[in-house]
Protein backbone atom coordinates (compact mmCIF):
# COMPACT_ATOMS: atom_id res chain seq x y z
CA UNK A 1 0.00 0.00 0.00
CA UNK A 2 1.57 3.38 -0.80
CA UNK A 3 0.84 6.27 1.58
CA UNK A 4 -1.18 9.13 0.18
CA UNK A 5 -2.31 12.54 1.22
CA UNK A 6 -1.94 13.20 5.04
CA UNK A 7 -0.61 9.82 5.83
CA UNK A 8 2.33 10.41 3.15
CA UNK A 9 3.16 14.02 4.89
CA UNK A 10 3.25 12.40 8.28
CA UNK A 11 5.29 10.00 7.19
CA UNK A 12 7.46 12.46 5.38
CA UNK A 13 7.23 14.53 8.11
CA UNK A 14 8.83 11.39 10.94
CA UNK A 15 11.68 10.79 8.04
CA UNK A 16 12.65 14.12 8.62
CA UNK A 17 12.58 14.36 11.91
CA UNK A 18 14.55 10.65 12.14
CA UNK A 19 17.86 12.49 9.87
CA UNK A 20 18.36 14.90 13.07
CA UNK A 21 18.04 12.10 15.82
CA UNK A 22 19.27 8.78 14.00
CA UNK A 23 20.98 7.60 17.02
CA UNK A 24 18.21 7.85 19.64
CA UNK A 25 15.79 4.93 19.34
CA UNK A 26 12.95 7.36 20.35
CA UNK A 27 13.13 8.77 17.09
CA UNK A 28 13.21 5.68 14.87
CA UNK A 29 10.12 4.37 17.56
CA UNK A 30 8.12 7.65 16.02
CA UNK A 31 9.65 6.58 12.47
CA UNK A 32 8.11 3.05 12.21
CA UNK A 33 5.05 4.14 14.42
CA UNK A 34 4.05 6.73 11.91
CA UNK A 35 5.23 3.88 8.99
CA UNK A 36 2.87 1.66 10.49
CA UNK A 37 -0.52 4.39 10.82
CA UNK A 38 0.32 5.36 7.18
CA UNK A 39 -0.14 1.73 6.02
CA UNK A 40 3.18 1.13 5.30
CA UNK A 41 3.57 -2.78 7.34
CA UNK A 42 6.32 -4.21 4.90
CA UNK A 43 9.87 -4.23 5.22
CA UNK A 44 11.66 -0.70 5.20
CA UNK A 45 15.14 -1.43 3.72
CA UNK A 46 17.99 0.54 4.74
CA UNK A 47 20.10 1.23 1.18
CA UNK A 48 18.97 -1.63 -0.43
CA UNK A 49 16.78 -5.04 0.20
CA UNK A 50 18.05 -8.59 1.06
CA UNK A 51 18.09 -9.94 -2.68
CA UNK A 52 20.99 -8.15 -3.48
CA UNK A 53 23.37 -9.58 -1.03
CA UNK A 54 21.81 -13.02 -0.61
CA UNK A 55 24.31 -14.79 -3.09
CA UNK A 56 27.33 -13.08 -1.42
CA UNK A 57 26.08 -13.75 2.05
CA UNK A 58 24.70 -17.76 1.91
CA UNK A 59 27.78 -19.23 1.14
CA UNK A 60 29.69 -17.43 4.11
CA UNK A 61 27.30 -19.71 6.11
CA UNK A 62 28.26 -23.63 5.31
CA UNK A 63 29.21 -25.71 7.82
CA UNK A 64 27.48 -28.72 10.16
CA UNK A 65 27.62 -26.57 13.15
CA UNK A 66 24.58 -23.58 13.15
CA UNK A 67 26.76 -20.73 12.35
CA UNK A 68 25.89 -17.60 14.43
CA UNK A 69 24.71 -14.13 12.89
CA UNK A 70 23.95 -11.15 14.40
CA UNK A 71 22.42 -8.13 12.28
CA UNK A 72 22.63 -4.97 14.13
CA UNK A 73 20.26 -2.26 13.82
CA UNK A 74 17.89 -4.64 12.13
CA UNK A 75 14.92 -2.32 12.17
CA UNK A 76 12.42 -3.59 9.77
CA UNK A 77 14.73 -5.39 7.60
CA UNK A 78 14.94 -8.59 5.64
CA UNK A 79 18.20 -9.01 5.79
CA UNK A 80 18.60 -11.50 8.68
CA UNK A 81 15.23 -12.78 7.70
CA UNK A 82 15.89 -13.77 4.66
CA UNK A 83 18.98 -15.90 5.74
CA UNK A 84 17.01 -17.59 8.42
CA UNK A 85 14.45 -18.39 5.70
CA UNK A 86 17.02 -19.32 2.83
CA UNK A 87 20.11 -20.74 4.04
CA UNK A 88 20.29 -24.46 3.43
CA UNK A 89 22.41 -24.88 6.41
CA UNK A 90 21.97 -24.73 9.91
CA UNK A 91 21.47 -20.62 11.09
CA UNK A 92 20.89 -18.93 14.27
CA UNK A 93 20.14 -15.32 13.41
CA UNK A 94 19.82 -12.70 16.20
CA UNK A 95 18.21 -9.49 14.96
CA UNK A 96 18.93 -6.68 17.36
CA UNK A 97 17.07 -3.18 17.26
CA UNK A 98 17.09 -0.54 20.07
CA UNK A 99 13.19 0.66 18.80
CA UNK A 100 10.81 -1.55 20.20
CA UNK A 101 8.19 -0.57 17.38
CA UNK A 102 10.60 -1.77 15.01
CA UNK A 103 10.81 -5.30 16.57
CA UNK A 104 7.27 -5.36 16.89
CA UNK A 105 6.96 -4.68 13.12
CA UNK A 106 9.18 -7.01 12.63
CA UNK A 107 7.83 -9.83 14.63
CA UNK A 108 4.37 -9.71 12.44
CA UNK A 109 6.81 -9.84 9.21
CA UNK A 110 8.06 -13.03 10.88
CA UNK A 111 4.74 -14.61 11.64
CA UNK A 112 3.51 -14.63 7.92
CA UNK A 113 6.95 -15.95 7.00
CA UNK A 114 7.12 -19.15 5.41
CA UNK A 115 9.36 -21.93 7.77
CA UNK A 116 13.30 -21.66 6.97
CA UNK A 117 14.82 -24.17 4.49
CA UNK A 118 16.95 -25.38 7.12
CA UNK A 119 14.85 -27.47 10.32
CA UNK A 120 17.69 -26.66 12.45
CA UNK A 121 17.37 -22.58 11.89
CA UNK A 122 16.41 -20.08 14.32
CA UNK A 123 15.81 -16.20 14.44
CA UNK A 124 15.88 -14.62 17.96
CA UNK A 125 14.69 -11.08 17.78
CA UNK A 126 16.60 -8.68 20.69
CA UNK A 127 15.89 -5.27 21.96
CA UNK A 128 19.27 -3.83 22.49
CA UNK A 129 21.98 -1.80 22.43
CA UNK A 130 24.71 -2.04 19.64
CA UNK A 131 27.23 -0.39 21.33
CA UNK A 132 27.00 -2.70 24.19
CA UNK A 133 26.75 -5.84 23.31
CA UNK A 134 28.46 -7.17 26.73
CA UNK A 135 25.63 -5.64 28.55
CA UNK A 136 22.80 -7.14 26.27
CA UNK A 137 24.44 -10.82 27.10
CA UNK A 138 26.11 -11.45 24.12
CA UNK A 139 29.43 -13.50 25.02
CA UNK A 140 32.83 -12.89 23.39
CA UNK A 141 34.37 -14.74 20.27
CA UNK A 142 30.93 -16.07 20.00
CA UNK A 143 29.46 -15.16 16.09
CA UNK A 144 30.70 -15.84 13.01
CA UNK A 145 28.47 -12.96 11.06
CA UNK A 146 28.31 -9.32 12.07
CA UNK A 147 26.04 -6.92 9.51
CA UNK A 148 25.85 -4.35 9.53
CA UNK A 149 23.32 -2.04 6.92
CA UNK A 150 23.80 1.12 7.87
CA UNK A 151 23.99 1.20 11.15
CA UNK A 152 27.00 2.75 11.64
CA UNK A 153 26.29 5.05 8.85
CA UNK A 154 23.35 6.52 11.65
CA UNK A 155 26.34 6.83 14.12
CA UNK A 156 28.54 8.88 12.22
CA UNK A 157 25.69 11.24 11.51
CA UNK A 158 24.87 11.91 15.49
CA UNK A 159 26.38 14.07 17.28
CA UNK A 160 28.62 11.79 19.21
CA UNK A 161 30.13 10.88 15.87
CA UNK A 162 33.08 8.36 15.00
CA UNK A 163 33.27 8.28 19.00
CA UNK A 164 30.20 6.39 19.09
CA UNK A 165 30.67 4.47 15.78
CA UNK A 166 33.97 3.32 16.54
CA UNK A 167 32.25 2.04 19.93
CA UNK A 168 29.69 -0.52 17.87
CA UNK A 169 32.82 -1.31 15.56
CA UNK A 170 34.94 -2.52 18.49
CA UNK A 171 31.80 -4.07 20.37
CA UNK A 172 31.38 -6.36 17.35
CA UNK A 173 34.36 -7.26 17.09
CA UNK A 174 34.66 -8.90 20.11
CA UNK A 175 31.53 -10.33 20.04
CA UNK A 176 33.04 -12.28 16.56
CA UNK A 177 34.94 -15.80 16.80
CA UNK A 178 38.32 -15.83 15.58
CA UNK A 179 37.92 -15.81 11.65
CA UNK A 180 34.71 -14.56 11.83
CA UNK A 181 33.55 -11.51 9.71
CA UNK A 182 31.73 -7.91 10.21
CA UNK A 183 30.62 -6.54 7.30
CA UNK A 184 29.29 -3.19 6.35
CA UNK A 185 27.20 -2.36 3.69
CA UNK A 186 27.41 1.62 3.27
CA UNK A 187 27.48 4.21 0.50
CA UNK A 188 30.10 5.59 2.15
CA UNK A 189 33.64 6.53 -0.02
CA UNK A 190 36.34 3.75 0.69
CA UNK A 191 38.73 6.64 1.17
CA UNK A 192 36.92 7.80 4.01
CA UNK A 193 35.36 4.23 5.69
CA UNK A 194 38.74 2.48 5.50
CA UNK A 195 40.69 5.27 7.45
CA UNK A 196 37.61 5.19 10.13
CA UNK A 197 37.47 1.21 10.64
CA UNK A 198 41.35 1.32 11.12
CA UNK A 199 41.19 3.61 13.40
CA UNK A 200 38.42 1.84 15.35
CA UNK A 201 40.52 -0.86 15.59
CA UNK A 202 39.93 -3.41 12.70
CA UNK A 203 42.87 -4.50 10.22
CA UNK A 204 43.04 -5.70 7.47
CA UNK A 205 39.62 -4.34 6.00
CA UNK A 206 38.69 -5.32 2.58
CA UNK A 207 36.32 -3.22 0.24
CA UNK A 208 33.85 -5.04 -2.72
CA UNK A 209 32.09 -2.52 -4.98
CA UNK A 210 28.62 -4.49 -4.93
CA UNK A 211 27.29 -2.52 -7.85
CA UNK A 212 24.90 0.60 -8.52
CA UNK A 213 20.91 -0.39 -6.95
CA UNK A 214 18.98 2.25 -7.87
CA UNK A 215 21.58 4.08 -9.65
CA UNK A 216 23.69 4.52 -5.83
CA UNK A 217 27.07 2.85 -5.48
CA UNK A 218 27.26 0.80 -2.43
CA UNK A 219 30.25 -0.98 -1.27
CA UNK A 220 30.55 -3.81 1.29
CA UNK A 221 33.26 -2.94 4.33
CA UNK A 222 34.94 -6.75 5.41
CA UNK A 223 36.91 -7.36 8.80
CA UNK A 224 37.79 -10.65 9.53
CA UNK A 225 38.88 -11.37 13.36
CA UNK A 226 42.60 -12.84 13.24
CA UNK A 227 42.70 -16.82 13.84
CA UNK A 228 43.96 -17.68 16.63
CA UNK A 229 47.86 -18.66 16.96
Amino acid sequence: MIPRGGAARRLCSAAGDLLGAMEQPSAWDRFYACRERAGATGHFEWFFGYEVVAGLLLPLLQGPRAARVLDVGCGTSALGLGLYQDCPHPVHVCCLDAAPTALAALQRLLRAAPLPRHPGSRIHLCLGDATDLAGGGFAPASLRLVLDKGTCDALLRCPAGPSRAGQLVAECLWALQPSGQLLQFSDEDPDARVPFLEWAGAAGVSVRELGIPGGIPYYIYTVEKPARD
